[in-house]
């Protein structure tokens, strides 16, 4: 019988400041993960478990990536996207916020090598290639997209 119902989801936070009258966002560089390692990634990204809201789970994901807390209130909805990566089919939510308390700092050295505040008109060349499409849609305006379809 065919396998039904098994497409993962996973969470990412498009954590912005204003820096100098600019848009600023913090990336992190992964390492150790087994997926685009030495590429920049957004401030925090990782799996909704079961029982879990997306919400939590991208609460959740950023106090253990990047050791901030950050409200649900102050979440917004950034991006719903159906991708189809090197063969692995995803639902990939994402959310902003510029609110949160603490200072962001790496928290797990293991899978982060550097965090780093970008100007958003200036993304790095090595950032993960539907990670820039889907943040450059969120500042456009832009909510939804498939990726890697036909």
């Amino acid at each position: 019988m065919k396998e039904r119902f098994k497409t993962p989801t996973a969470v990412f936070l498009i954590l912005t400041r204003n820096h100098k009258n600019e848009t600023e966002i913090l990336l992190q560089k992964r390492k150790n993960t087994g997926f685009r390692d030495g590429f920049w990634d957004t401030a925090s990204s990782g799996h909704a478990e079961k029982n879990e809201s997306l919400s939590q789970a991208v609460i959740r994901e950023t106090k253990e990536e990047v050791g901030i807390n950050i409200s649900d209130k102050y979440l917004k909805f950034a991006g719903f996207y159906y991708n189809n990566i090197d063969s692995n089919v995803y639902c990939y939510v994402y959310f902003c916020t510029s609110q949160w308390q603490g200072e962001p700092k790496i928290s797990e050295p293991e899978k982060c090598s550097e965090l780093k505040w970008f100007n958003i008109k200036k993304l790095p060349e090595n950032i993960i290639p539907d990670r820039k499409t889907s943040i450059e849609n969120y500042f456009n305006n832009f909510y939804f997209g498939e990726i890697g379809w036909e």
